[in-house]
């Protein structure tokens, strides 16, 4: 029987002998500075989120040399003084010994890691984190050190030295932190000396097992569980499974004592060899189960890794007796990055299992590469992603699967591959009642020069793909593609989606507004300059068709109303000018401003603008990011019949309008182009880029005015293919900024909402709120501003001086004209030479001061930026220094403390006295 008191005595001898010397508040203490130095770096500013990742990612090699420095003296300066011998002489057991050490440094350790929780408080004055997150990221943080301080205890019990034992203790340690690394380096070698047999690269993959395999076994893939926001069964597990094997391994090595000499010693010896290993495959074991388990505690503030009501509801309208089959080919082993949708996708089937009973069959098959379970999922529409990835230094490219395949009796959806920005149960709930009704509902695409359904082109006699937003469609809905040539069948589908209807010819926009005027749901994206091809911009003439005699192209017809859309707006009684383009200078990604320009524009939040998006409406109220391009906006007329409701808007302490000829540079050698520097000028309005436009009930029930029901968005680039493939991957590598775009959210939200299939909007913006450095955007945004109104002073100044020079020139001409000792002729010829040498000099000062200005635009950028830079070194100068001085001070208040007792100890006869 253990007893607690004996524990507690061990505890605290060892609890005080710790604190008794330096060593104890400098191990302390560098853990701490270590800690703050990994948790703010530079990678946390560019980042943008208000978390602990870049400490997550470096914590276990962090605790490869903190553990062993905690552990080296616990048993070897015992045997080095020659304690040990009193100590287990003492009447306690081996087992209640080894536990009150190993409680005095999970103590020590805990005292650590209570000081740099320092690095929370940083974080909240910064930003805006989620206290659950955190709290679980500290909860994995204290199990990975809880299961290695045993590691290095089992290395202080094998020697005498402290110094070895810190060399072995670390060497133990980098077992559960580098596994994974060692397997893969075997793995490696050994394919590799296949290959040279002449073996092919399929076979080899068949038979050695893939690259990462042992990563379930390292403390880092659990540990990023916990940095999820949640408490893996899996994860506990493994940390009290390692805890668990390294006290016995403690246990057996301190009890080697009482073994007797000889054969038998070899024999006990051998006996607790065999236990050990079997203990170690016992405990892989129940992990490897553990793993499997769908247990776990959702912490984040919004529950995001509990299945929802939505889902539920879902689940209670199947029918039994037509069951639903999920059928998930999976790669047992995927990339870092992709390692929490694997986790979430795999969690959330065995939930569906669970919780569907009967009525949803889930069966989860894993896929190697060129294997016969690859080809299976490929021929069922499950494509595979070669994914780039550095894995222990050498930078790879792996093909993984994470694809679904959804049927039943009626329907079946394929879910190709989840990727970073797939919500993992909005896409399998979604799928669910899409195959469990008998019929779909029918999204109309109005055929126009986009292009947007795909198909033939006859201008360039190629085949176009359809555009992957349709293709997202496809998967709730049936898509028609419908022809603006003749009157438009509202009974075919229920909802309209029109993208560039400024392409339309005279009598192809009055179909489209007939349809629109009678009160049916469109939805309907325009743009000034869409960047996917500017040359169907609206101010452009429609590109000619093929199909003229002898391979000559036959001329198009002009556009309706020029481009405008005149009559299209004037029944929705609202203002779209095609000539418009918003910028905005402020960004959350400064990075993407210096490559793509202020006309990239960031819809979201945390700026001055007024509802960036409309937290009234549906469609918008739970997005929290999104990425438009080059987009115009749109405004109401003043009107009694229709309700004009903003869902999108810009920015306003630095945003503006620029004029479509001003961003157009027209050269007859080198066709259209971009001018890259064209002038911006803020009008600090915030410019609403999407709206609903519906008519008011009352109209409605009149029938005197078009009754309207439709979405206007003055952008297209939102939903091309380029930001879709940003929105899913959340990032953009070659510049290292991770995002989450919600623009594919928002066409779907716009979409359900028309059709009136409004279940799934709360599903799909369900995600954890924004969590990013609020101060480094304040501060940023405050340097944008400043930019921006430097930059204004340049151009007026430069605007000033070339209005002098000009006026200069006037007056001269003025003086000419007015001498009248000058014939006709003569006064002629010499205004022409005054113009001919002002016009020069005005070339020459044009150029001259266009270049002063920016390069003193450039100057006061580059001033910002280094006050930036400045502002965030300070931030991290003062997280690094402020959490050791806790400990510090402690180690100062326990220093005096016990100078000031052994001073009460001394009998005053001893004491000097001074004369």
């Amino acid at each position: 029987m253990i007893r607690g008191h004996v524990i507690h005595a061990v505890f605290s001898r060892n609890l005080a002998g710790f604190f008794s010397g330096l060593l104890g508040y400098v191990v302390i203490v560098a853990f701490v500075v270590i800690a703050a130095s990994l948790a703010f770096s530079a990678d946390f500013f560019a980042s943008n989120h208000a978390t602990l990742d870049q400490l997550t990612s470096n914590f276990p090699a962090l605790l490869v040399f903190l553990i062993p420095a905690l552990t080296m003296t616990c048993w070897a300066d015992e045997r080095k003084m020659g304690t040990d011998e009193l100590l287990f002489t003492m009447p306690a057991t081996d087992l209640e010994i080894l536990i009150g050490k190993y409680l005095a440094i999970l103590a020590v350790y805990t005292v650590g890691l209570l000081f740099s929780c320092t690095n929370l408080i940083m974080l909240s004055v910064i930003g805006n984190p989620d206290p659950g997150v955190q709290f679980t990221t500290y909860i994995g943080y204290w199990l990975a050190g809880a299961s290695l301080i045993s590691a290095g205890m089992l290395a202080s019990a094998l020697t005498s030295h402290s110094a070895v034992a810190f060399v072995l203790g670390a060497i133990f340690c980098c077992i559960p932190v580098y596994i994974s690394l060692v397997a893969n380096v075997v793995t490696s070698g050994v394919a590799a000396f296949l290959r040279t047999f002449g073996m092919s690269s399929e076979r080899v993959a068949a038979i050695i097992p893939q690259a990462g395999a042992m990563d379930v076994f390292t403390i880092s893939h659990h540990l990023s569980d916990f940095a999820l926001g949640i408490l893996p069964l899996a994860g506990i597990v493994y940390f009290f499974s390692l805890i668990g094997l390294f006290l016995y391994l403690n246990y057996v090595v301190i009890s080697r004592r009482h073994w007797n000499t000889g054969e038998e010693n070899n024999s006990m010896g051998w006996q607790f060899s065999v236990r050990s290993i079997s203990l170690a495959i016992a405990l892989m074991s129940i992990t490897t189960l553990a793993i499997g388990s769908v247990s776990r505690f959702d912490f984040t503030q919004r529950s995001l890794y509990t299945l929802s009501s939505v889902t539920s509801k879902v689940i209670k309208e199947l029918d039994a007796e037509r069951p639903v089959t999920i059928q998930a080919f999976v790669s047992p082993q995927v990339p870092e990055e992709y390692s929490a949708v694997h986790q979430n996708l795999i969690g959330t089937l065995r939930e569906l299992a669970h919780r569907g009973g009967s009525k949803i069959n889930v069966r989860i098959t894993n896929v190697e590469p060129f294997s016969e379970e690859a080809e299976q999922a490929r021929l069922l529409g499950i494509t595979s992603r070669s994914v780039q990835t550095e894995r222990n230094g050498e930078i790879k490219i792996e093909e993984i699967f994470m694809g679904v395949r959804i049927s039943s009796g009626l329907d079946e959806v394929v879910i190709p591959f989840f990727d970073l920005g797939n919500s993992v149960e909005y896409e399998l709930t979604r799928s669910l009642r899409t195959v469990s009704r008998e019929t779909r509902l029918t999204v109309g695409i109005l055929k126009t020069d986009a292009s947007v359904a795909g198909g033939f082109d006859s201008a360039t006699f190629r085949s176009q793909p359809e555009w992957r937003i349709v293709t997202e469609l496809k998967k709730q809905y049936n898509i028609e593609e419908i022809s603006p040539d003749s009157p438009i069948d509202e009974s075919k589908f229920d909802v309209l989606l029109a993208i560039l209807p400024s392409s339309l010819t005279e009598p192809q926009l009055e179909n489209l507004v007939t349809y629109v005027a009678t009160g049916n749901p469109t939805l309907i994206f325009d743009d000034p300059m869409p960047m996917f091809n500017i040359n169907m911009a609206p101010r452009m003439e429609k590109p000619p068709q093929g199909g003229g005699m002898m391979g000559q192209q036959a001329p198009s017809e002009p556009k309706a109303d020029g481009g405008k859309l005149t009559s299209l707006l004037g029944v929705m009684e609202v203002v779209w000018e095609n000539g418009e383009i918003v910028f905005d200078r402020d960004s959350p990604y400064p990075k993407i401003e210096d490559m793509l320009g202020p006309e990239a524009v960031f819809v979201y939040d945390k700026r001055k603008a007024r509802d960036a998006f409309n937290p009234d409406d549906q469609t918008t109220a739970g997005l929290q990011q999104m990425l438009i391009y080059y987009s115009g906006t749109v405004v109401p007329r003043e009107s009694e019949t229709m309700e004009f409701t903003p869902l999108l808007r810009s920015g306003a302490a630095n945003s503006g309008i620029l004029n479509f000829d001003n961003l157009i540079i027209r050269n007859p050698l080198f066709g259209m182009t971009l001018n890259n520097n064209p002038r911006r000028d803020n009008d600090e309005f915030s410019h609403v880029v999407a709206a609903r436009v519906k008519s008011k009930a009352d109209e409605k029930e009149s029938g005197k005015n078009p009754v309207i029901n439709a979405i206007f968005v003055a952008d297209i680039d939102l939903i091309s293919d380029g930001i879709f493939d940003l929105a899913e991957r959340q990032s953009i590598q070659a510049l290292g900024i991770e995002m989450k775009l919600d623009n594919i959210k928002f066409v779907l939200n716009c979409v359900d909402s028309l059709a009136g299939e409004e279940d799934f909007i709360s599903l799909r913006n369900r995600r954890d709120e924004s969590r990013t450095l609020d101060w480094v955007e304040t501060l940023t945004s405050g340097a944008v501003e400043k930019r921006s109104a430097a930059e204004k002073a340049a151009r007026e100044a430069e605007e000033e001086r070339l209005a002098d020079a000009n006026q200069e020139l006037r007056d001269k001409i003025a003086e000419l004209e007015k001498d009248t000792s000058m014939d006709e002729l003569a006064k002629l010829r010499e205004i022409q030479m005054l113009q001919s040498a002002l016009s020069r000099k005005v070339e020459v000062d044009t150029v001259d001061i266009e270049r002063e200005s920016e390069a003193q635009i450039q100057a006061i950028k580059a001033s910002s930026e280094r006050e930036i830079a400045a502002v965030k070194g300070q931030f991290r100068f003062w997280a690094i220094v402020l959490p050791p001085l806790p400990a510090i001070l402690l180690g100062l208040i326990i220093g005096f403390s016990r100078v000031r007792n052994e001073r009460r100890m001394i009998i005053d006869e001893r004491r000097v006295k001074r004369a």
